[in-house]
């Protein structure tokens, strides 16, 4: 296909496209992930209401994620540290244990079942999410590694 392979654009006009490309793809992640909330608030916790879009939003975190590790990239303004995945992930672990405990509470009238599903979604989501992400990090300075000792030595 002879007319993909030319690009009309100038470097200004590729960063460009590039950052709005980049800020389109997280208007679609977060609002997949918003929509999926509201959704499942609303109408319930029904698997085909939000089947779609939790592909869709499961699809886009993996090749985010493939990619990055892939190309060595971790992350603009934060490092790959086991203290920046342990905030990631209890700030994630509160966002979706209030969401739980205030779905339960909207459905059981019950204070203490949503106190307990506070907790107990906290600490799962906590250390599912922090021994995930230890992994990608892991899994991150590995490829980091190998792709700075594939580097030509710049000094020679």
């Amino acid at each position: 296909m002879k007319w993909f392979k030319n690009n009309n654009l100038d470097e200004m006009q590729e960063l460009n496209l590039l950052k709005l490309e980049s800020r389109g793809f997280w208007i679609g992640f977060f609002g997949l992930a918003l929509v999926i909330a509201v959704q499942t608030f609303v109408y319930g916790r029904d698997v085909n209401i939000t089947l779609g879009e939790s592909a869709v939003l499961f699809f886009m975190g993996i090749y985010l994620t493939g990619g990055c590790i892939r190309n060595g990239i971790w992350d603009r303004h934060l490092p790959a540290t086991p203290t920046v995945n342990l905030g990631a992930s209890l700030l994630a672990a509160l966002i979706t244990a209030l969401y739980n405990s205030i779905y339960c509470y909207k459905n059981y009238q019950n204070a203490p079942g949503a106190f307990i599903t506070f907790g107990i979604s906290f600490l799962l989501v906590s250390v599912v999410l922090f021994a995930m992400l230890s992994v990608i990090t892991a899994l991150y300075h590995k490829k980091k590694r190998q792709l700075e000792e594939e580097k030509p030595d710049e000094n020679k």
